[in-house]
């Protein structure tokens, strides 16, 4: 194992080069052509990240098209369960403003989107009734960002994994990591940083699993967390493969013919809510089972380009849905399939300003990982692509404001030696399982129902102590079968993913309602008069988790729940 250090100077350093990363540093590029930007990527960079080969559109706002920002925004406030007034309102703005132009920015920047016959930009309605359009993507999308990165200068590490920011005085002043390939460990020292690291996801699904090494890293240097408790997932899914679902949970039914959806009271058509999810859970308790999605209840899509009725799937999904049960060993003939639920949990929750910066000086954030952090400044389902894209643009415009005043701070030594052996102490572990092996054991310890969607104050007491036990243990527990940076990466995931585990659980102990997401057993109801507050994590003077909670100033925001004069001011 190589354990020699490599340092590099620069600029601008951006940890992460899916297309957020990518579309920040053009932009940046474009803006200020004399500034040194690096990339970090531990992949491939152009081939990494949720964008190659993903499938996915844009959102936009399309005046044309009937899309209104005022309706637009109402809805994520007050319907979409990843908003239900936890936004931060201010940012929701200012992001939906970007809705209108920043699809046309890309297209000058190189990114390819289909157009009309007449070359006209085509957009639709994924689905009927929402106030904002949808735009489909090249499959090689990130090609023309990379290249354009490149032709700039830029310098990229890849295949060099991230593991920690680097502080002096309370900022950030660079990052350190370590050669996948080489093991070698590597130092960075940057005037800015930039995070693009996408969320925690800890469910080990499919391709679902995201560690937690990047807000690990941020939650150290001082980085505050907000809304860590606001995202809780369900997918439909066909239960002998796995293979999703999309828009057909409202005709689930048990073994009676029942439909499940209008039996529990179930509301969303767009989301699995968890009046749904428990109602499943009960029915094959009581031996009701098996669970099918019984397509003959559903209605027919509707005509024309414009979308679907009701959370139906494009036409495009079903046939590649049709795709996929013909060659997973699924009976087509069969109009009502046996389904199941995949669960996840994940953060998003890196709080940003609308500039993009965090609470640490030097410090900036952009993606998936900050749509939480934001108060989901308008995220909707299937728009991680949008997200990188607008606040990679939205970033890289305030940054150009002040890199000509930034300086190149100094690096603590000392600091960066505790960080090296850390990464490679796991080299020496003498255990019985490989890592990976301990952090599938959390991904399925997490998805019991009562840590999940059945969570109390008492079990989720039982799980932090349960996690704890797990620390203590797993440096005895675990050995690398190879000493090599997969092993030790993996190490540090499952290192990470404990720590952060343990705080998000704290942090879903102190929210006592269910709110959109965000549900609890014990506090079934959504609690405005109490609870219209962000709950914030960062690390305390004494190195252990400060949570505390932020009253959402309401009163200034344009959207407000019924009865909002009624909740209690600040004094």
């Amino acid at each position: 194992m190589e354990n020699n250090r490599k340092t590099y100077i620069t600029d601008v350093l951006v940890v992460g080069g899916g297309l957020g990363g990518a579309v920040m540093a053009q932009k940046l590029h474009m803006l200020k052509p004399d500034v040194k930007i690096t990339i970090m990527e531990k992949g491939y960079f152009g081939y990494t990240g949720q964008t190659t080969k993903a499938g996915h559109g844009m959102c936009m706002l399309s005046p044309e098209a009937g899309d209104d920002i005022y309706e637009m925004m109402k809805e994520q406030v007050e319907l979409n369960p990843y908003g239900t007034y936890l936004n931060d309102q201010d940012y929701l703005v200012e992001y939906q403003k970007e809705q209108y132009t920043y699809i046309q920015e890309l297209e000058r920047m190189g990114g390819q989107f289909s157009h009309e016959p007449d070359g006209s930009l085509h957009h639709h309605h994924e689905f009927e009734g929402k106030k904002i359009s949808a735009v489909q993507i090249d499959i090689d999308f990130m090609t023309p960002f990379c290249k354009q990165v490149m032709a700039g200068g830029a310098q990229i590490l890849e295949r060099t994994y991230f593991t920690d920011l680097l502080t002096n005085d309370g900022k950030v002043v660079g990052a350190v990591g370590f050669n996948l390939d080489t093991t070698e460990f590597v130092v960075v020292r940057a005037k800015e940083v930039v995070l693009a690291t996408n969320e925690f996801n800890p469910s080990c699904r499919d391709l679902f699993y995201a560690p937690a090494t990047g807000y690990m890293a941020a939650y150290e240097a001082g980085a505050q967390l907000r809304n860590v408790e606001h995202l809780t997932e369900w997918d439909l899914v066909y239960r002998n493969t796995g293979n999703f679902l999309y828009g057909v949970h409202w005709v689930v039914c048990n073994s009676k013919g029942e439909n499940i959806f209008k039996k529990y009271n179930s509301h969303s058509l767009e989301e699995l809510d968890v009046n749904l999810i428990r109602g499943m859970a009960k029915e094959l308790e009581m031996g009701n089972g098996p669970l099918v999605a019984d397509f003959t209840q559903m209605q027919k899509t509707n005509e024309g380009a414009d979308g679907f009725f009701h959370g139906i799937e494009m036409k495009q999904r079903l046939e590649l849905d049709e795709f996929i049960r013909n060659h997973q060993d699924i009976d087509l003939s069969n109009p009502k399939p046996e389904v199941s639920v995949s669960y996840r949990v994940s953060i998003r929750s890196l709080r940003i300003d609308v500039e993009g910066k965090t609470s640490v000086p030097h410090l900036w954030g952009l993606g998936q990982m900050t749509t939480a952090g934001s108060a989901h400044g308008s995220w909707v389902h299937g728009d991680g692509l949008g997200v990188a894209s607008k606040t990679g643009l939205m970033t890289a415009k305030a940054m150009a404001k002040y890199i000509d005043d930034s300086e190149l701070g100094e690096i603590d030594e000392e600091q960066v030696e505790f960080f090296r052996k850390r990464i490679f102490e796991a080299a020496e572990y003498k255990g019985e399982f490989r890592p990976d092996h301990v952090i599938r054991h959390i991904s399925r310890l997490i998805k019991k129902p009562e840590y999940s969607f059945n969570k109390t104050e008492e079990t989720m007491t039982e799980l932090i102590a349960e996690l704890n036990e797990i620390r203590d243990q797993y440096k005895d527990m675990i050995h690398l079968p190879k000493v090599n940076g997969h092993y030790l990466a993996k190490a540090i995931e499952l290192r990470t993913m404990i720590d952060m585990l343990e705080m998000m659980f704290m942090v879903f102990k102190t929210r006592k309602e269910s709110r959109g997401c965000f549900s609890r057993l014990d506090y079934p109801e959504r609690d405005d008069k109490n609870w219209l507050k962000w709950v914030i994590l960062e690390k305390g003077e004494d190195g252990k988790p400060s949570i505390f909670t932020e009253r959402i100033p309401i009163e200034r925001y344009p959207f407000k729940p019924e009865g909002w004069e009624e909740i209690a001011m600040p004094e």
